[in-house]
């Protein structure tokens, strides 16, 4: 074990020994009380509770609470609106309108270095898409965020056929931890991604994709 860095025989030689001056009980008191003070520190995040438990999923602004030490970020980018295909005017002329990609939602402070860009998810289509990528600044978990809208799918021509890409696909999720003496007080700006517009055809519409959100845990 170490106090502020020394070990225990070196602050008691500072503190305890019968030949220590005032300037060297004044070092070894100081050494405890650093270290007691960083003792704190680590367990009000090890043990207490969060202060704060909160999803943002409107404004542009958060103010971190000054007492705050810690807090733990998830992100999600918004889902991807879902897409039809129904037939058009005559049998033999099938429609496949898209749906609307799911908007990116973001959060940054220059101070803290945080930088998170949750990409939202591909729009339902005819032509299959993949799970949007360039989600960054943490921990990304491709299409773990908010949900896609649900394609639709109609029948009566000869040339239709069911295509399960019609659905949207979901959001991007990025999470980050940052644990600093500097974090109270800090504000937190951001955007969080629309979902994605259901699209609309001849009898039927799609569903629209969820909107992305900010969650926060602060510490």
């Amino acid at each position: 074990m170490t106090i502020n860095g020394k070990t225990l025989s070196t602050v008691q030689a500072l503190v305890t020994a019968t030949s220590t001056n005032e300037g060297n009980f004044r070092t070894g008191v100081g050494d405890v009380l650093a270290q007691v003070n960083a003792n704190q520190e680590a367990l009000a995040v090890v043990v207490n509770c969060p202060q704060v438990v909160t999803t943002l999923t409107s404004g542009s602004s958060y103010t971190v609470p000054s007492n705050a030490i810690a807090i733990y970020i998830r992100a999600s980018g918004g889902g991807g609106g879902g897409g039809v295909q129904t037939p058009g005017q005559g049998d033999n002329d099938p429609q496949y309108p898209s749906g609307g990609t799911g908007g990116d939602t973001t959060i940054s402070n220059g101070a803290l270095s945080l930088s998170i860009t949750a990409k939202g998810g591909t729009a339902g289509q005819k032509t299959f898409s993949g799970i949007t990528g360039g989600s960054t600044g943490g921990s990304v978990q491709a299409g773990k965020g908010a949900e896609g809208g649900q394609g639709r799918t109609g029948s009566g021509g000869s040339n239709i056929t069911s295509y399960p890409t019609m659905n949207g696909k979901s959001g991007s999720l990025v999470s980050t931890y940052i644990k600093s003496s500097t974090v109270g007080g800090k504000v937190l700006t951001y955007s969080v991604g629309a979902g994605g517009a259901a699209a609309t055809g001849q009898f039927l519409t799609a569903e629209a994709g969820q909107p992305g959100f900010i969650e926060l845990w602060i510490w």
